[in-house]
């Protein structure tokens, strides 16, 4: 109870050493405006009216979840965990054929007695990159029902250690756990939470310590749409440190998933990519309320595939430029920080709304720009759009059945930007060129 308390209150002392999230702060530290931000009451901008929201939209999301009587809760993990059990039986290419990866669900769940999996009705295929074999397989050594709580128990404490690190706030945590994203992601058992607490772990190692950075970045290729703008980040700053051990690491990844599991299946992964882009991204095989990016809300309100993806392209051609001028600019690190992460799920097709969740950390990130008390009431305000925003089109997304993950990023982006403004007028963010110490250091 009493390291529950301490972390509710967001005091760093007293908290576990192997676990303090002080090892992440290293980019405030290097950054003299992040210093600032840290000089202040990290309380200041907290909002008790937001806090007492998010209080109440976890209890429904937890009502949700026990008593939901739909769709079983672990759904899309069962083809996660069917891939690790082909895995651990020498056949892991095979998981990648669909009709093989069914047979296996059905089979395995057919030993489950206490809870009815409607999985011979809806089979789910897979198509992640063989690398995250690496995590599936251990988890196959449990029994279905553990393997799912021990995924869902992990990626929650990587994320919650993550926005503690960037906020150690009672505050920033609820915002962290109320926004519908994180929900959908763990009643369906999927990686984008795992995938955005590797994101934020990036961020907040990016100066100080590039070489766990460059790990952390590395391991994102189990996901690799969440790293597509990072590159772009890295070479504009000059972080070439970063992208060397990316790039080393990645190989090391590659390697001990082809000794391990064998070769072959790089084979399949490629061949099981072309025939889903095939499928459901140029066919339609997927409904397109299911991509919630800019290409899925054009094909669903009839584009065809040509204009919608080059408008799509357009579209995050233009992000890549906004977040670049960012980063090279003398900006704050939580602006910086916060427009990497809303831009991200605009630059591919392949986004879902419970990739989400790092649009919630990009809020967080936020909290922490408060530079002044005259613009603390204006911050709230925008904090609360961009939370309002996301919670009422997340729990719309069911009703409505169209990409609401289009929407989300744009008033995003408008909050970022117009933070970015006011910091600027205020005289906190120089609008020069970047800190010349930066580039010598490669940080």
């Amino acid at each position: 109870m009493e390291c529950f308390r301490i972390l509710l209150r967001g005091d760093v002392v007293g908290f576990p050493v192997a676990l303090n999230p002080s090892i992440f702060r290293s980019d405030f530290n290097h950054d003299p405006f992040a210093e600032k931000i840290l000089d202040w009451d990290v309380s200041a901008g907290d909002d008790p009216a937001q806090a007492v929201a998010c209080v109440l939209l976890i209890l429904v999301s937890v009502l949700l979840f026990v008593s939901g009587d739909g769709e079983p809760p672990g759904f899309d993990f069962s083809c996660f965990w069917a891939a690790g059990t082909m895995a651990l039986d020498g056949h892991a290419a095979s998981a990648y054929d669909w009709e093989q990866l069914h047979q296996q669900i059905v089979v395995r769940m057919q030993l489950i007695n206490h809870v009815s999996y409607p999985y011979d009705q809806f089979p789910i295929p897979f198509f992640y990159p063989p690398v995250f074999f690496l995590v599936l397989a251990p988890l196959a050594l449990l029994p279905f029902p553990i393997a799912f709580w021990v995924w869902s128990a992990a990626k929650l404490f990587c994320w919650l250690l993550v926005i503690y690190a960037i906020r150690p706030r009672s505050a920033a945590l609820l915002l962290a756990l109320a926004t519908p994203p994180i929900f959908y992601d763990m009643f369906h058992g999927q990686s984008g939470l795992l995938a955005a607490s590797l994101f934020g772990g990036i961020l907040l190692t990016l100066n100080r310590r590039p070489i766990f950075s460059g790990f952390l970045l590395a391991f994102l290729i189990f996901k690799p749409q969440y790293g597509i703008l990072l590159p772009f980040v890295l070479v504009a700053t000059r972080r070439w440190s970063i992208i060397i051990t990316t790039v080393l690491v990645m190989l090391a990844l590659v390697l001990l998933t082809g000794v391990t599991f064998g070769w072959d299946t790089f084979r399949a992964f490629g061949e099981a990519a072309t025939f889903g882009t095939t499928r459901f991204h140029l066919s339609g095989g997927l409904a397109w309320y299911n991509l919630s990016s800019v290409y899925g809300l054009l094909r669903l309100v009839g584009f065809g595939y040509g204009v919608a993806l080059s408008f799509h392209i357009a579209v995050a051609s233009a992000t890549v430029i906004w977040v670049v001028v960012i980063w090279s600019r003398n900006v704050c690190f939580a602006i910086q920080a916060a427009s990497l992460l809303v831009a991200t799920p605009l630059i591919s097709p392949y986004f879902a709304i419970y990739d989400l969740p790092i649009l919630a950390m990009a809020l967080v990130f936020l909290m922490n720009a408060n530079m002044d008390q005259v613009s603390l009431l204006s911050n709230r305000r925008a904090l609360r759009i961009g939370l309002s925003t996301i919670i009422v089109l997340g729990y719309a997304f069911p009703f409505v059945l169209m990409p609401v993950g289009p929407f989300m990023c744009a008033t995003m982006i408008v909050i970022v930007w117009m933070k970015m403004r006011q910091l600027e007028a205020s005289g906190i963010i120089i609008s020069e060129q970047p800190r010349k110490s930066a580039t010598v250091r490669g940080y």
